[in-house]
């Protein structure tokens, strides 16, 4: 997987690689009936596993145009919901290329083909995503549509999960050898991998609330500038 597929599928926030960007984020309070705060639509029969509202600040050059924090730099809020379901991937998958295609009413496709094999290069590592900008009021909306299989994630990916908290203890003049030796083993660095404007982190993200569960993953991102 190359270096212009997390560029160009820039779009969500990893809400846990973010933590030393974030404000004060309210979790589902245990006990607390679910419910999707995002008017997007989940996959039909999915079960809500949590959702979270975030507050973030963003200041890295601005918006690559294809991202929830498309208008640049600055404080942005929305929603974090993750949804399970028993469908195979490969009907995740046909479901988000659906809303891709015909998205629901209000919302445009944000994808503009900068990499036109980014979306299959996802595919093969068990994730599908799409990116929708929605206009309210004065605001635009930035909405990141994620699918995953968590055990195909998994096996891509144990090895940079397993030296995250390694990495990120370390110096960085330490890390280019860990950096080298992850990219060799799957295509991309650990820097890479957890981005936190990329599906792959969004993913990432959200793999530890699927163990031990035989089941798909829906990861629905939104923000809006404030």
């Amino acid at each position: 997987m190359h270096r212009r597929f997390l560029a160009a599928a820039a779009a969500a926030i990893a809400l846990a690689a973010c933590s030393g960007q974030q404000g004060a984020q309210n979790g589902t309070k245990p006990g607390a009936a679910l419910h999707n705060p995002v008017d997007f639509p989940l996959y039909p029969g999915s079960s809500l596993l949590s959702t979270h509202a975030f507050t973030q600040v963003v200041n890295a050059g601005g918006g690559s145009g294809q991202s929830v924090f498309a208008n640049g730099n600055g404080t942005y809020s929305g929603d974090e919901v993750i949804a399970s379901t028993p469908a195979s991937f490969q009907s995740v998958a046909a479901w988000v290329d659906k809303l891709n295609d015909s998205p629901p009413p209000g919302y445009t496709p944000a994808e503009t083909g900068g990499d036109p094999n980014a979306r299959e290069q996802s595919r093969r590592i068990g994730i599908d995503y799409a990116v929708f900008t929605r206009k309210t009021g004065g605001h635009t909306r930035g909405v990141l549509l994620l699918a995953m299989d968590p055990r195909m994630v998994n096996e891509h990916f144990g090895v940079v999960l397993g030296l995250i908290a390694k990495y990120r203890s370390l110096p960085g003049v330490m890390r280019d050898p860990i950096d080298n030796q992850v990219k060799q083993r799957i295509g991309m660095t650990i820097t890479e991998a957890t981005q936190p404007d990329s599906p792959v982190g969004a993913a990432l993200s959200a793999l530890d609330q699927f163990e031990h569960k035989d089941a798909r993953g829906i990861v629905l991102l939104d923000a809006t500038k404030r």
